[in-house]
């Protein structure tokens, strides 16, 4: 009996590994995990996405300091990374976490909020004792150590708060 060859099968659209980041999305902390990724280079990418989305992996190339790694390691970064458009995103595995009241929150609540540290959350606390009530989140653009930070690193921080 003569075997029949199975039909070819058109190649199935490869979906992004969900464990990749997303250039436009991901934070700092998750950037600095990566080899080849550090502060530097982490910072320098969300500076850049603040001024231009990145459109496709291959745009980390124009990236300052990180564009000019070597072949090998660029590519290897590169691997980690997705650009996912908004109809690709996905969907939230938890709820969103609950907003901490920059009013009222002391320094360990602040603290519990990703990207504020011991120092960013003393600085909260005593601005409000001098202040008074915070108005505005972005009255905390103000305040030492975050008026250094780009407004990528900020932004995700404000996000998390609410007065």
């Amino acid at each position: 009996m003569k075997r029949q060859a199975k039909p070819a099968q058109a190649p199935e659209k490869q979906k992004p590994a969900p464990d990749k980041l997303d250039l436009n999305t991901a934070t700092m902390e998750q950037m600095k995990s990566l080899k080849g990724i550090g502060r530097g280079r982490a910072e320098e990418i969300v500076r850049w996405r603040d001024k231009h989305p990145f459109e496709n992996v291959d745009d980390l190339a124009k990236v300052p300091h990180v564009g000019d790694m070597p072949f090998g390691e660029l590519a290897e970064v590169k691997a980690h990374f997705v650009v996912r458009l908004a109809s690709e995103a996905a969907p939230p595995i938890a709820p969103e976490p609950e907003k901490v009241d920059v009013n009222t929150a002391n320094v360990g609540e602040l603290r519990s909020v990703d990207g504020i540290g011991l120092e960013r959350a003393e600085e909260i606390v005593k601005y409000r004792e001098e202040h008074g009530k915070i108005r505005d989140l972005n009255e905390l653009d103000e305040l030492p150590h975050f008026k250094d930070e780009p407004e990528g690193q900020r932004a995700p921080i404000k996000a998390r708060l609410r007065v």
